[in-house]
């Protein structure tokens, strides 16, 4: 049901020119609730409005989308906040009249003084949080970043030029030229950045521009799809390295005699909390003649980033080498990903003693064969009152070990992610654990399981992992247990467990478990 304000909002923007005209007597209250339905009702000449008359210091788009003020008190949605944004060109131009709000807003501080503007109180624009792993919507939502800095540049400069008391400002001042702007009537776009072959170019442009234009374009968190070079790095250097909070070159590429390089210029960002390291092709480490020399270089820059929380490493060898990566880092991590690293038991006895341990949110060790189940365990134990998300996806989990495995798992009380697949379990341990949950995991949202040993046939000739099994997959049962495992859930209601089957366990965000 929504609530009366979200109608009341909703009846006010039919008529969106008697909304725009009412928007100086409006109580502050309503902004974000009109801001909300005026997106989805798109009135883009009603959000143009609310923005330049926009009564905070800050716009967070994110959360005035997706929470109401009722349910940011609790964990429940109500209907007014289950609406995702589509990918779509209408989205687009909804994004393009809020910036354009900006834009009018800086021009009116132009033509009215900005020293005569006590209501005028906007600083930041904030529109983090778009990046998605959807190519062409990240292409546009760049290219509209990148045009608003020009755009704004090219409006707000050419209003000087026919405004005679800015003219007259500038003459007193020995003024600079027209493209310098006041400091109170600038505004910082901060932004999530996705960079790729087709983006790179224009994005070093607009980033070339900031310091020309009165709309000042930051980057919270960077994503790269591109191959890591050093006209990469200037793009890197165009940026303001207080804002950048992450550095995802999780798909990217790299040639190891440049990660000394590249790793110098991330140690720039002072603020940088994660940081994703680019995957190593085997070829380019044996070029390097040892994994140790690798591992020094990274310890050696990293041990520089004094706010790190969160590092990620995937397919690379660290057998053993662990402890010599992470042992010199100033603060205690909060979520490691070491999927596919060839871990030890060594590695992992010292996960378990070190500081970072009992920090620990968010653990990844998928594709490490957890053989050693003891050290594992302490692992566990160790991380038990923090650990909020767990991936042992290909692990060679059997009945046995997740039997043993259990006592700690229950101790993890908080845990919210359980990555289980592709581990050669049967059915029914997985039915009973899941019957379980309801007392002993309270907090667990969603689980990834295998397809089960018990749901192939004749497993019992066969050795190895379910994915060798494939062809002889007994689909009905398979789909009988699922099914069975989803109406388990159906009288749990908001508490319910999601169970998905999928190997890509790719949900819960550090930032976002926090």
């Amino acid at each position: 049901m929504y609530s009366l304000t979200f109608l009341s909002a909703q009846q006010l923007a039919k008529d969106e020119e008697a909304a725009c005209t009412m928007l100086e007597s409006m109580p502050q209250i309503m902004y974000n609730i009109l801001f909300k339905v005026a997106f989805r009702e798109n009135k883009k000449k009603l959000l143009c409005e609310l923005v330049k008359m926009w009564p905070y210091s800050q716009l967070k788009f994110q959360a005035l989308m997706q929470i109401c003020w009722s349910c940011s008190l609790t964990s429940k949605r109500c209907p007014e906040c289950r609406a995702n944004l589509p990918n779509s060109e209408s989205s687009i131009n909804k994004i393009d009249a809020i910036v354009f709000g900006v834009i009018s807003l800086m021009r009116k501080a132009i033509m009215d003084d900005s020293q005569q503007l006590p209501n005028r109180r906007l600083q930041q624009l904030d529109m983090t949080g778009l990046v998605n792993q959807n190519i062409w919507w990240n292409l546009k939502v760049m290219r509209l970043w990148a045009c608003s800095i020009s755009r704004a540049q090219l409006y707000v400069s050419s209003q000087q030029r026919h405004d005679p008391q800015s003219q007259t400002r500038d003459q007193e001042a020995n003024a600079s030229p027209v493209t310098t702007f006041p400091k109170e009537m600038c505004v910082e776009l901060l932004a999530d950045l996705h960079v790729s072959s087709s983006s790179k170019k224009f994005l070093k442009e607009a980033f070339s521009e900031n310091a020309d234009s009165p709309l000042h374009l930051k980057c919270r968190d960077l994503y790269t799809t591109d191959f890591i070079d050093h006209d990469f790095g200037q793009l890197l250097s165009l940026l303001d390295p207080l804002t950048i909070r992450r550095v995802d070159l999780n798909y990217s590429k790299i040639i190891l005699n440049d990660i000394g390089w590249f790793l110098s210029q991330i140690t720039t960002f002072q603020n940088l909390q994660s940081l994703k390291l680019p995957s190593f092709s085997e070829q380019e480490i044996e070029k390097m003649n040892s994994i140790p020399t690798l591992v020094d270089i990274l310890a050696a820059e990293l041990s520089k980033l004094k706010h790190l929380r969160e590092i990620c490493v995937h397919s690379l060898c660290l057998s053993d080498q662990v402890e010599n990566l992470l042992r010199d880092l100033p603060c205690s991590l909060q979520s490691l990903q070491l999927s596919f690293c060839s871990l030890t038991k060594k590695d992992l006895i010292y996960l378990a003693h070190s500081q970072h341990s009992t920090h620990l949110i968010k653990l990844d060790l998928a594709g490490n064969k957890l053989t050693e189940l003891d050290s594992f365990l302490k692992l566990l134990k160790s991380a038990s009152n923090s650990l909020k998300w767990l991936n042992v996806t290909k692990c060679g989990i059997k009945d046995s070990d997740f039997y043993e495995t259990l006592p700690y798992l229950y101790s993890c009380v908080r845990l919210s992610h359980l990555g289980l697949h592709g581990n050669p379990l049967s059915s029914g341990n997985m039915l009973l654990f899941l019957k379980s949950c309801e007392h002993k995991l309270p907090n667990l949202k969603i689980i990834s399981v295998p397809i089960f040993l018990d749901c192939y046939r004749d497993h019992s000739h066969h050795v190895g992992f379910p994915r060798l099994l494939g062809s002889r997959l007994d689909t009905g049962k398979f789909g009988s247990v699922l099914n069975e495992m989803k109406q388990m859930q159906i009288t749990r209601g908001d508490s319910a467990i999601e169970v998905i089957t999928s190997f890509a366990f790719e949900v819960g965000d550090y930032f976002d478990l926090q």
